[in-house]
């Protein structure tokens, strides 16, 4: 049968890429990933005659003419899961008003238009489709917004605080987004801005206690020395208001003062030392603006507040009409899948689009993948993905992760577990070591219990307890799907039976990556990996749906691998879990 030709875009350690190629049905020609070590985990699982590039942003897919060069001349269906932060109100509180990780949804959106494939699947958070997802109103937008019946929508959004500044900056600011005027040269350094704003923090407190503990820190106390000594003037390239360099060329003095501890009194200057913090914030936001060629409409002031007007609208609904245009037929009436709903151990929810150019398609509709297990009592345990490894120790160096298990039995009755076994080696079972504090608090958690069951007594390395997330030493309880996996090692998981973090390789299984798939770099690396992946039982899935889609068989579907001997009672398993908890180990 053939193998349909596929690009993988945004390709991370390759899960999607592999559920694709376990239908036996498709072939990775092409794969893109900036990250170096995911580039080498891809590599390494793959054939060697995929071409993998690096940024997607610097590929070219067709000539002047339109005709698709090079490897991309014959590839058949496009998959990947570009970044979208979304300028959500929570994206605004921060430094920068614009992710650059939304001009890659446009980059997947270019290829898919300039090699049009016969399929394609864009997979994503779940939350894309909401309406904090929006792109800005950009140069050139227009034309193809009216083309698309998509009526962008005004916002203001607040940039910054009103000073005394505010006037005049706004009008410079104005005729620099007129005159589309680079403000590098008016801005300080993002390392001198970042303490300066920490210095203001400190300053607020009103405790000269406090504020000379910051300065004295050595690292604190060398840097400002050394901007000090380099000239404080020179900070700046160009001073953008007479007044500012007035204020900016004080703040230099009564730095100084403070470092030579002839002045305790600096905390009388926060005001201007404000001033200044905030007139940089809205310069780094305007030049955004300008940089991304977003239209401006204004600037103004909202009672204490600073706003640009500008205009938004929806992401989901934009990329949705666009591949409409393109002649695809999208699965409209679903969008969300759980990866536990096709065998994975794990709750885990995405957003998924599938899109079939109009002239292959071969059903009434696009088939999206029909669940396996409907209710929670039915998905796959975290028992049946890591059970069998109790009693393989993992280590805890990264380079020493090939064990042999040629003895080990994969568990009875356990399809997925069978599925994961599919090699009597086992790669990448190495864990983080344990300290002394984690070790009591692990051997202080229950199954399902995370750092909030803990003892105050032992959440004293925490400043804010209440802001902990309930990820965080969270012990993993078998009889139950995994929350989703996103950092093991971040969020200090802990294995259900035994005091030590889940392993690299159990991350992975919980991902439903096989045995066989190996992951490079280091360790923490390889836990982000695993956690940035798309499970690839539900990639398999998405595959198979695409399959008959376009009028194709499949090998073997994952129903009959995962559903065809799955007999067990649940009375047998909870006897499994006991019997699991009754031989608890401690490390």
């Amino acid at each position: 049968m053939k193998k349909f030709k596929v690009m993988d875009l945004f390709a991370g350690a390759g899960g999607l890429s592999n559920g694709f190629e376990q239908t036996g049905r498709f072939e990775v020609k092409v794969a893109v990933e900036i990250n170096e070590n995911a580039r080498k985990t891809f590599k390494i699982n793959h054939h060697n005659d995929v071409i993998l590039h690096e940024d997607i942003t610097k590929l070219q897919y067709a000539d002047e003419n339109g005709k698709k060069i090079g490897e991309f001349c014959d590839i058949d269906v496009v998959i990947g899961g570009p970044p979208c932060q979304g300028f959500s109100n929570a994206n605004r509180q921060q430094n920068t008003l614009i992710s650059s990780n939304n001009n890659l949804v446009k980059e997947y959106l270019r290829a898919i238009e300039e090699i049009r494939p016969l399929a394609f699947v864009m997979e994503n958070v779940k939350s894309m489709e909401s309406e904090k997802h929006k792109f800005f109103l950009s140069e050139g937008d227009e034309v193809e917004l009216v083309k698309l019946e998509i009526e962008p929508v005004e916002e203001h959004i607040k940039i910054g605080r009103r000073t005394s500044y505010s006037v005049n900056l706004r009008n410079f600011l104005m005729n620099a987004y007129e005159q589309r005027t680079d403000l590098t040269p008016f801005m300080i350094s993002n390392e001198l801005f970042s303490k300066l704003n920490t210095l203001l923090k400190h300053a607020k407190k009103k405790s000269p206690i406090d504020l000379l503990r910051f300065i004295e820190k050595e690292a604190n106390y060398k840097f400002f020395m050394k901007v000090i000594n380099k000239q404080w003037l020179s900070q700046h390239c160009e001073y953008w208001n007479s007044l500012y360099q007035l204020d900016w060329t004080d703040l230099g003095e009564k730095l100084k003062n403070l470092l030579d501890k002839t002045t305790e009194d600096f905390a009388s200057y926060t005001d201007s030392l404000e001033n200044i913090i905030e007139a940089q914030k809205i310069i780094r936001k305007i030049s955004e603006v300008i940089e991304n060629k977003v239209l401006l409409f204004d600037i103004e002031e909202n009672h204490d507040d600073i706003e640009i007007i500008i205009k938004s609208f929806n992401v989901f609904n934009y990329i949705k009409r666009k591949f409409t245009s393109l002649g695809y037929v999208l699965n409209e009436n679903k969008y969300i899948f759980n990866a536990a709903h096709y065998g994975v151990a794990q709750e885990r929810s995405r957003l998924v689009l599938m899109g079939i150019k109009g002239t292959c398609l071969k059903t009434e509709t696009v088939k999206t993948p029909e669940p396996l297990f409907h209710k929670k009592k039915e998905y796959n345990k975290i028992y049946d993905a890591i059970g069998d490894l109790e009693n393989i120790s993992p280590g805890v160096n990264v380079k020493d992760d090939e064990l042999d298990k040629s003895s080990h039995q994969p568990l009875l009755n356990s399809p997925l577990n069978n599925y994961l076994n599919n090699i009597d080696k086992i790669y990448n079972h190495v864990r983080t070591e344990t300290g002394e504090v984690a070790l009591k608090r692990f051997k202080a958690l229950k199954e399902g219990q995370n750092f909030h069951n803990l003892d105050d007594s032992l959440k004293t390395t925490y400043t804010d307890h209440s802001r902990t997330q309930n990820t965080i030493y969270r012990r993993l309880a078998y009889n139950e799907p995994s929350d989703t996996v996103l950092n093991a090692r971040k969020s200090m998981w802990v294995h259900p039976v035994i005091d030590r973090a889940i392993s690299i390789r159990e991350a992975a299984r919980l991902q439903s990556f096989q045995d066989s798939y190996k992951f490079c770099g280091s360790k923490d690396s390889q836990y982000q990996q695993i956690g940035n992946a798309v499970p690839p039982l539900l990639a398999r899935a998405i595959a198979e749906g695409i399959l008959q889609s376009l009028g194709e068989e499949v090998e073997e579907n994952i129903r009959e691998i995962l559903l065809s001997n799955r007999v067990v009672e649940n009375s047998l398993k909870e006897c499994a879990f006991s019997e699991a908890k009754n031989l608890r180990v401690k490390v």
